[in-house]
């Protein structure tokens, strides 16, 4: 009887603390921001389904004067056909931000004309430069060569 009390007053701390720890990481896993994968063309024509969601689309990168879009074709019929891509939210104001966007933009630059997987905010209320845009792609995680998954491990959006 001795042995069986002792065990229990051992045995039961040590599962309340599993199971307190198994609880806090289900809830954590939970709050855990689900990424959505999509194709372009679905997120350009059903913004509202996406709007303020977290989302991992591919397509063609645009830059250009006035023009850093994403869009699901090779040659950018209309700026409607295709998401604005906000680099950067700032700030602008010291030379490490500026360092840190222009390494941002070196990135895109080196996607231009190419295809990229982009993972990022869609805000379908923010349509880029002139309004011409079908929203766009904020507070962005990661740009990346789609055939190539190593290559997040070097992504200066990290």
């Amino acid at each position: 009887m001795k042995t069986s009390h002792l065990l229990s007053l051992h045995l039961l701390p040590s599962c309340l603390l599993v199971a307190t720890v198994f609880l806090a990481t289900g809830a954590m896993a939970n709050t855990r921001e689900q990424v959505l994968n999509l194709s372009l063309i679905n997120l350009i024509a059903t913004p509202e389904r996406y709007h303020g969601k977290q989302v991992n689309v591919t397509g063609y990168v645009f830059v250009g004067m006035e023009n850093m879009s994403l869009c699901p074709y090779q040659i950018e019929v209309s700026s409607k056909d295709c998401v604005w891509i906000n680099i950067d939210s700032g700030p602008y104001a010291s030379d490490a931000d500026k360092e840190r966007i222009s390494k941002k933009m070196a990135v895109l630059e080196k996607f231009n004309g190419k295809v990229a997987t982009i993972i990022a905010r869609f805000n379908k209320k923010d349509q880029g430069h002139f309004g011409g845009w079908s929203g766009a792609l904020t507070k962005i995680v990661d740009v990346y060569d789609h055939t190539d998954e190593s290559a997040r491990e070097i992504s200066v959006w990290k």
